[in-house]
């Protein structure tokens, strides 16, 4: 079963890879560019100004697609200008702090026996790679939801499930992005931090855990809420052994140096300008922000210009709100098992799940609220704790659906939600990219 789900996740992100026309997914020709240079140390520090000759190809193939023709921006008269006259290149918008070359490294080291290839075949290369993240993080929502609930059907297979069905996601992990890759190195150490929760920490788990978490957030900024994650496990196993706090203190405060030391400097910068922000006291939130957080998380396909009929948003806010009154149900229910520790091990599993969902939800709300910018509106920004989203969804749903149906309940969500995906691929994505035809 778990071999046919990943055969099926590669399919479907090879679909999407194929239909949907090249450069129409977010930052995708700039996430490109910086794979391709991140296979040398020169381009890597290149500019527009002094850019390898594969920058006029990467030119001409964005007029050969109509890049611009699905984007809600003026289009460029014609070839023949710099790179940053008609796309926006990474390594000078944020002056080299975007992401490490490492992680570019991974994403585009197919390039490295096609070099002589077309681009466009390159491109294609790197999107199939990036349909492989997401095999792999279907793989790890898997291997979560049985560490936690193993025996429990409704949930090691509806948590995968929704992530296979889920349109967007699929649409973006068949396109060129770091931000698949910090997805896949998030779910992992999600993973591995449950593993420990569930069956305790040994040297090899922690040391493959701090790995991912430095990795996942040297890759991109939507991975900066690992260290709160692992810091909530800290403060439980804390609180279990308060009364050795003289060894305690010292020891989280050399991790938190530690930490802060092999974060990427973006992170440090960002804190920075939070806290001058925070200090400032302009707060402003504008109900667009998680409006198409929302929404994009589902389906907002292209550069978030292809929008579905408000039905479906509409629809999946029914199913969340469910999900929370299904919450109620099981709070009153296992009320006093989880105050007798019946349940402790799952709990401290969620207790980490529910923190790295909070924060890294809260971070683009938060980040819109200080400084007044729409950029990080996208649900890709949430991808990183889309195992977790799932899990407490499906939980809360498993407190309406009696245990006897709820194998009847899983076939019909796993056919609507082929259903949706279909009615996205063919009846917006395809029509909307191809009407020019």
């Amino acid at each position: 079963m778990l071999y046919l789900l990943l055969a099926l996740a590669l399919v479907r992100g090879v679909m999407y890879a194929t239909l949907v026309p090249p450069w129409q997914a977010p930052d995708e020709p700039a996430q490109f560019e910086r794979a391709k240079a991140a296979l040398d140390a020169e381009e890597w520090q290149a500019t527009s100004v002094n850019g390898p000759a594969w920058y006029n190809d990467l030119i001409e193939s964005l007029f050969i697609f109509s890049a611009w023709d699905f984007i809600d921006v003026e289009r460029p008269t014609a070839p023949g200008g710099l790179l940053n006259q008609y796309i926006v290149p990474y390594n000078e918008a944020y002056q080299g702090q975007y992401s490490g070359r490492f992680p570019y490294m991974l994403i585009g080291w197919p390039l490295m026996v096609a070099a002589d290839q077309p681009l466009l075949t390159q491109l294609y290369l790197l999107r199939l790679n990036t349909v492989l993240m997401n095999v792999g993080i279907i793989f790890f929502a898997y291997l979560i939801t049985q560490t936690i609930f193993p025996g429990h059907p409704f949930l090691t297979w509806g948590v995968p499930l929704l992530i296979l069905f889920n349109p967007q996601h699929t649409h973006l992990l068949a396109t060129v992005n770091n931000g698949n890759l910090a997805e896949l190195l998030a779910t992992a150490t999600l993973y591995f931090l449950v593993r420990g929760l569930r069956q305790g920490f040994s040297f090899l788990t922690v040391s493959v855990l701090g790995l991912l978490t430095i990795l996942a957030m040297w890759t991109k900024a939507t991975a900066y809420f690992l260290p709160f994650a692992i810091g909530s496990v800290g403060l439980v196993y804390g609180w279990r052994y308060r009364r050795h706090w003289f060894w305690l203190l010292p020891v989280g405060a050399i991790t938190a140096a530690v930490v802060y030391f092999l974060a990427p400097a973006r992170l440090r910068t960002l804190l920075a300008w939070s806290w001058e922000r925070f200090n400032n006291a302009e707060f402003y939130l504008d109900p667009l922000v998680p409006a198409d957080l929302f929404r994009s998380f589902w389906a907002l396909p292209g550069w978030f210009v292809l929008v579905l009929h408000p039905f479906w948003y509409w629809l999946w806010g029914v199913v969340c709100i469910v999900a929370l009154v299904g919450w109620v149900g099981l709070g009153l229910k296992h009320y006093r098992a989880l105050c007798e520790g019946k349940y402790a091990g799952q709990a401290r599993a969620l207790l980490a799940l529910l923190t790295a969902a909070v924060v890294a939800i809260s971070v683009p709300l938060i980040y819109s609220t200080l400084f007044g910018d729409l950029t990080y509106r996208q649900g890709r920004s949430i991808y990183p704790v889309i195992v977790p989203i799932y899990l407490f969804i499906l939980l809360g749903w498993t407190g309406l659906i009696p245990p006897r149906w709820r194998g009847e309940a899983l076939v019909a969500i796993t056919a609507g939600l082929f259903l949706f995906d279909a009615l996205v691929l063919f009846h917006y994505i395809v029509p909307f990219f191809y009407s020019r035809l």
